[in-house]
């Protein structure tokens, strides 16, 4: 067998973090409405839940339940699965956001 570049890696799914690949975000504040958490979520809104503390349960399938508070970034990537992160992480991690001519966040 020849070496590749890809010699090393799993031949399946592998949890690992892209930027060649899209992922959305969306901070997670005092401001954030419920119109756009059923935007950002799609269909998995039905696994969201709101406590009475104001953070956001996210209790997906065969995931671990993650919360999220206010001043986190809830990030949802291609594979559908979401993480909460926050600023440092994502600065760390990610290019700088895509925005419009008006520093608004594009879906």
């Amino acid at each position: 067998m020849t070496d590749t570049p890809l010699t090393g890696f799993p031949e399946g799914e592998f949890a690992a973090f892209s930027t060649a690949k899209m992922s959305f975000f969306l901070p997670y504040t005092e401001n954030t409405t419920p119109a756009d958490l059923n935007q950002f979520f799609d269909r998995d809104i039905i696994h969201v839940t709101i406590t009475p503390d104001k953070q956001l349960e996210i209790a997906l399938p065969d995931s671990e339940i993650q919360l999220a508070s206010y001043g986190q970034i809830l990030s949802k990537f291609t594979n559908g699965k979401y993480k909460v992160i926050d600023a440092d992480y994502y600065h760390k991690n990610f290019n700088d956001p895509i925005v419009d001519q008006n520093d608004r966040g594009i879906l």
